[in-house]
């Protein structure tokens, strides 16, 4: 087997992920490099899957109504879930309305 053979596997493994991303945003670069040019291309999702998480309030997760949130009242699959250590600036355990808007979850 030759090298064509291993890239053309490569990229037939491939192709299905690049037909799945149309909404992307994308940005190329062209470096000069010491053993020549090099274009870089880089491309994120136009919107987050999760961007709702994002505009979160109190209300919306606080299942005692202490008017604060709680690790144990936060989803396990919320953004909230995997960045509640910075959006807990007091680190007393619990994120407030204030917390929230200082981090600009709205």
């Amino acid at each position: 087997m030759n090298k064509y053979y291993f890239v053309s596997l490569a990229l037939l493994a491939f192709t299905p992920c690049l037909s799945a991303q149309t909404a992307n945003t994308s940005e190329t670069t062209q470096i000069e490099a010491t053993t020549g040019p090099v274009t870089v291309t880089s491309s994120q999702p136009a919107t987050l899957a999760n961007a709702s998480d994002y505009k979160v309030r109190i209300s919306d997760l606080d299942t005692n109504g202490d008017g604060r949130l709680s690790r144990r009242e936060i989803p396990a699959t919320h953004a909230l879930t995997y960045e509640f250590h910075l959006v807990d600036r007091d680190h007393n355990g619990y994120i407030t309305n204030a917390e929230l808007e200082k981090a600009n979850w709205r």
